[in-house]
């Protein structure tokens, strides 16, 4: 027969995506890893960080690099621009990104209770306690 030995799972921390795999540029792969470091230290501290978020805190930080993204084209050129073909007025596509961004992410940190107004709807996460019994030869009775 064979004995199963439990064994931890560490501290929750999901592992940081492949920023590389996502972003072409390198001052966007920096922010993101700003973001992620600074979400998950945020959720830590919470103690509401668990491995199971892991997916929605990088559509959180992916939102929060399009939403940089498209402010810095949005300041370029406007939220209005001309047409290219028509010239007529039109509303900038990156403004359209960078609005859907921004509720994206605002839908994120509520679900993650990340927010101040938030914080205080999620239950904490439940760390397994390390049980030890007296050195092995003894019995488990729990």
């Amino acid at each position: 027969m064979v004995e199963i030995v439990e064994i931890a799972g560490g501290d929750g921390v999901p592992p940081e995506p492949n920023w590389r795999s996502i972003f072409g540029r390198v001052a966007d792969r920096e922010a993101a890893a700003g973001y992620w470091r600074d979400v998950i230290s945020e959720l830590r501290s919470a103690d509401k960080l668990a491995v199971a978020n892991a997916h929605s805190i990088k559509r959180l930080v992916v939102s929060y690099v399009t939403y940089d993204i498209s402010a810095r084209e949005v300041l370029k050129s406007g939220p209005v621009i001309k047409a290219k073909k028509t010239g007529v007025p039109m509303y900038n596509p990156w403004f359209a990104a960078m609005s859907g961004a921004d509720s994206q992410a605002a839908t994120l940190e509520k679900a993650l209770c990340i927010t101040p107004r938030e914080r205080g709807a999620g239950a904490k996460v439940e760390r397994k306690a390390t049980r030890s019994t007296g050195g092995g030869y003894l019995k488990s009775r729990g």
